[in-house]
């Protein structure tokens, strides 16, 4: 589960909220494959035409977003 989750809570109210995200964790799932599937990164711009550094900027910041958005959804415990 990413720390975001649970980001300055302690204790009981830490718990707390770490068990309602993991109520979620079906739906979760299901969101991750349907990104996985329906939202694939984006392939480098190799058209080197006036602008070129622009589009590959726009494919990086997608491509970077959609990665921590899946890492967000992912609640399956992690090494620390």
């Amino acid at each position: 589960m990413h720390i975001a989750w649970t980001k300055n809570l302690t204790g009981e109210e830490k718990q707390r909220r770490k068990n309602e995200v993991m109520s979620y964790k079906n739906a979760f799932d299901d969101l991750k494959q349907i990104l996985e599937k329906d939202f694939l990164k984006k392939e480098a711009d190799r058209d080197y035409s006036d602008g070129w550094e622009h589009r590959q900027i726009a494919v990086n910041e997608y491509n970077a977003a959609l990665t921590e958005l899946i890492k967000l959804i992912d609640l399956e415990p992690k090494d620390e």
